[in-house]
């Protein structure tokens, strides 16, 4: 079963603030990301037949249709940790921020809050947000630093495409293997990702 397209929309976008050069992308990121856990289970309840959308957070996941109740559901008690840590970041300190490993790994939990409450979905994902999870594995507690430090140094001495035009006088060369720069070709070439990737091993 595809997920709903908004929902899908919503992922793409917590994916693309996150593997952008923009300040406090993991911040951000992380934020939009427990909303995106918020928005799936309030689609699912609603499917269920709950009019869920003035229901907070922690109810919100223990009802019927969601089944992900923090008291018996180690995928809800991930959901409600990550829900903490947001509000602390609202109400308490204005600046906290999380690093890449802990928003990598929120990322990997709301995409499977997606999968529990639409069968399939992971499945129905298009290849471009396929390849960039494939990433976020490498980044989160799943992958290494082994792999990381091999998948950061592929991406900088990678051959891309766009190397082959010489820049013009008056042009600023912008690499799109540096960190800073993955927003560029995480989501829009896959195929030398994916080969990226699969060099050094990464989990699908």
């Amino acid at each position: 079963m595809a997920a709903p397209r908004d929902i899908v929309d919503a992922l793409e976008c917590v994916l693309s603030v996150y593997f952008s050069g923009v300040r406090h992308n993991l911040r951000a990121a992380f934020i939009l990301c427990d909303g995106l856990v918020e928005l799936t289970c309030k689609v699912k309840a609603e499917a269920g037949g709950w009019r869920p959308f003035q229901i907070n957070f922690v109810p919100l996941l223990k009802l019927g249709p969601v089944s992900l109740d923090p008291a018996s559901s180690g995928l809800g008690r991930k959901c409600e940790d990550t829900h903490k840590v947001r509000n602390k970041m609202h109400h308490v300190n204005a600046v906290a921020t999380v690093d890449a490993q802990y928003c990598a790994d929120s990322i990997l939990d709301a995409v499977d809050c997606i999968e529990h409450c639409f069968p399939g979905a992971k499945a129905a994902f298009e290849d471009k947000i396929k390849v960039a999870l494939r990433v976020v594995r490498v980044y989160s507690v799943q992958g290494s630093g082994a792999q990381r430090t091999a998948f950061q140094d592929s991406m900088s001495r990678y051959k891309w495409r766009a190397r082959k035009n010489p820049p013009r006088v008056n042009e600023i060369v912008v690499s799109p293997g540096l960190r800073p720069h993955w927003g560029m070709v995480i989501m829009d070439t896959v195929a030398d990702i994916e080969t990226i990737l699969n060099r050094i091993g990464a989990p699908q």
